[in-house]
């Protein structure tokens, strides 16, 4: 016990130090009461409250992305839809008008062939009457330079 006062002697403490600890216990304990435990209050609902949102936030995120994944879906949907619509319209099309441009096509070539063989016809017909008129122009001819 001589050693500690002979230490507390020689950092200065001395009879002031009792009444020095009760006033700062009482300040301390005050200070608890009127700031302190305001503040532990505040802070621990603040603590609270952030993890509760951060909670709420994670089932935000998740149902944005259950959200997400069914618009997803409904899209693809949707487009796997309306390309198959348009395909078949687009076949449907294609069908109705390849019926009538093949019977367009043969109308043409019979009216094609019909007419080769009128003009055939019509050739062979004045060929004898061109041939003869030949002859004779040919003959006219060799007379007006034998002439």
């Amino acid at each position: 016990m001589e050693t500690f006062t002979a230490i507390f002697t020689q950092l200065g403490v001395d009879s002031s130090l009792v009444p020095q600890f009760v006033i700062i216990t009482i300040v301390f304990v005050i200070a608890h009461f009127l700031f302190l435990g305001k503040l532990q209050e505040v802070l621990t609902t603040r603590e609270e409250k952030t993890v509760k949102l951060d909670n709420v936030a994670d089932e935000t995120i998740e149902k944005v992305n259950k959200m997400q994944t069914e618009y997803q879906a409904k899209i693809n949907e949707a487009n796997t839809t309306s390309l198959k619509t348009s395909l078949e319209k687009k076949q449907s099309i294609t069908a109705k008008y390849t019926d009538q441009y093949k019977q367009t096509e043969k109308e043409v070539n019979a009216y094609i062939d019909s007419s080769r063989n009128e003009f055939s016809k019509e050739i062979a017909s004045n060929k004898d009457k061109y041939l003869a008129e030949a002859d004779s122009l040919s003959q006219s001819l060799v007379n007006k330079i034998l002439q």
